[in-house]
């Protein structure tokens, strides 16, 4: 049986049908980022945030973006990434459905454990995900391989001599809008998944503190 938190994610999804590829690994990090800060918060600290150099690594070496960056092999920006990660975090790259149900579950219990109940009860996570799929749908319009070839093949009958021109620019164009949709990847899935936790967490801790409330009124029965 599916767990709530991927049923809620997946309803959120910014475009792909699945929870898979690039939006799996953002939402994994996502879950990362909100441990570290809970953590930091359980320790009286402030999270300095990385630059999430690995985590975009990672995505910009899959194949629908690894023709515009310079990036090593999937392979290699993977296991970069993961040695970055807490040792008590498994990423399992093969099923990372497993690994954000089981990330999930430990995010959403440390949160739970700290008694302390979220303040994010305000995020308009519905116009975040309007305003971050214009990023991503404008990448793939202007990266669509047809639209592309089309343009090259009609400057080539009008400046064949600017056909190099057309292609090096047509790459930086999306080259640049690559960074931006992923970009907003990221940040949209760390505030979706800010939000979820939250909501989860409140949840469980209203569910506890409701059962210790419970029991401790049959305690006074019983005592009476």
């Amino acid at each position: 049986m599916r767990d709530n938190f991927l049923n809620d994610v997946e309803k959120m999804l910014l475009h792909n049908k699945f929870l898979s590829g690039e939006d799996a690994f953002a939402v994994f990090n996502a879950l990362i980022e909100k441990y570290q800060k809970v953590e930091a918060s359980s320790l009286g600290k402030r999270l300095e945030m990385c630059e999430r150099e690995e985590i975009k690594n990672v995505i910009k070496s899959l194949p629908k973006y690894d023709i515009y960056f310079d990036v090593a092999s999937f392979k290699e920006c993977l296991e970069a990434y993961k040695s970055t990660l807490p040792t008590q975090v498994k990423l399992y790259e093969n099923d990372m459905k497993r690994s954000i149900s089981s990330l999930s579950k430990k995010v959403i219990a440390f949160q739970a454990d700290t008694n302390k109940f979220s303040r994010n009860s305000g995020v308009n996570i519905i116009n975040d995900r309007t305003n971050y799929t214009n990023s991503i749908m404008d990448f793939e319009s202007a990266s669509d391989p047809e639209l592309i070839k089309g343009l090259i093949k009609k400057v080539g009958k009008q400046s064949p001599e600017l056909v190099k021109a057309c292609e090096e620019r047509c790459k930086a164009l999306c080259k640049a809008l690559a960074e931006t949709a992923i970009d907003d990847r990221i940040n949209y899935y760390n505030r979706l998944v800010d939000y979820l936790v939250d909501f989860y967490a409140d949840t469980e801790i209203a569910r506890r503190q409701e059962e210790s409330e419970k029991l401790s009124r049959q305690e006074e029965l019983q005592m009476a």
